[in-house]
């Protein structure tokens, strides 16, 4: 059971986004509409916008993962450079990328949606995906309260933009 747990806590961010992406398609309440095509590409774009700043924040902070080696992280982060600048952040640990997409996509479904239901199924993904990050020693609990944090206000920024665009 824990296998399947933590396979779908690492999923959460594509699990959270499936869901944004149906609701959108799929009215969720009776002779709603179709959301408009700017918002599909404005969901898009937010993904990968929370994803750069994650990156930079992760290569700029260069914070080991708890399960890091000592002598082995000192040579990785002499190793950053542009060539891998995209890549290497995946081994630094601050902030939780997972924690950050999951709660920014749990924000807006929760601003967007306004289904409690649907809301309490994105806290429960989130939760699996916060405890899969943790006990699997993938990042600290200061590591996934920053992810969550930024993930908190990507989500809220987002929300607000959508509703002035849509104003």
């Amino acid at each position: 059971m824990n296998r399947y747990l933590s396979s779908i806590g690492y999923l959460g961010p594509h699990i959270l986004l499936a869901v944004i992406l149906l609701g959108l398609t799929i009215p969720l309440e009776v002779g709603g509409v179709r959301a408009p095509f700017y918002l599909y590409a404005a969901v898009i774009g937010w993904q990968i916008i929370s994803h750069l700043i994650n990156v930079v924040i992760k290569n700029t902070l260069k914070y080991p993962r708890p399960d890091s080696k000592p002598e082995e992280f000192a040579k990785l982060i002499e190793n950053v450079n542009w060539k891998n600048y995209l890549i290497i952040h995946r081994n630094f640990g601050m902030p939780s990328g997972h924690a950050q997409s999951t709660v920014s996509e749990l924000t807006f479904i929760g601003l967007y949606f306004r289904k409690p239901w649907l809301t309490a199924l994105a806290a429960l993904q989130t939760g699996i995906t916060l405890w899969q990050r943790y006990s699997l020693k993938r990042h600290s609990v200061k590591q996934l309260a920053a992810g969550s944090l930024i993930g908190s206000i990507v989500g809220i920024a987002f929300y607000y933009l959508i509703i002035t665009y849509k104003a």
